[in-house]
């Protein structure tokens, strides 16, 4: 298997972790931390995934499909992973 798509994805994700524990230290109100949130995550799960809705016919939609799928779950968990350890990292303190 190529090594460059797996460290595109592993830099993606410690990227969200790191989006994730910064948003969560930023005084922002709780509405434009999620708005920040969700344009952070979305973007990547939709090059996949709209290519994969337009073109249901083809034999490579499902693969699309599962990936968007995949990276989207990844991602909101990886963003949430950095919310939450610098929650409880900020409660140590």
């Amino acid at each position: 298997m190529p090594i460059v798509p797996q460290i595109l994805l592993c830099a993606y994700l410690l990227f969200l972790v790191a989006a994730g524990w910064r948003l969560w230290l930023v005084g922002w109100t709780k509405g434009v931390k999620w708005l920040v949130a969700v344009t952070l995550v979305l973007p990547m799960p939709l090059m996949f995934l709209i290519p994969a809705m337009m073109h249901r016919g083809s034999p490579w939609s499902d693969v699309l499909r599962g990936i968007g799928l995949t990276l989207l779950v990844c991602g909101i968990v990886s963003l949430a992973g950095g919310f939450s350890a610098a929650r409880l990292r900020s409660r140590r303190r």
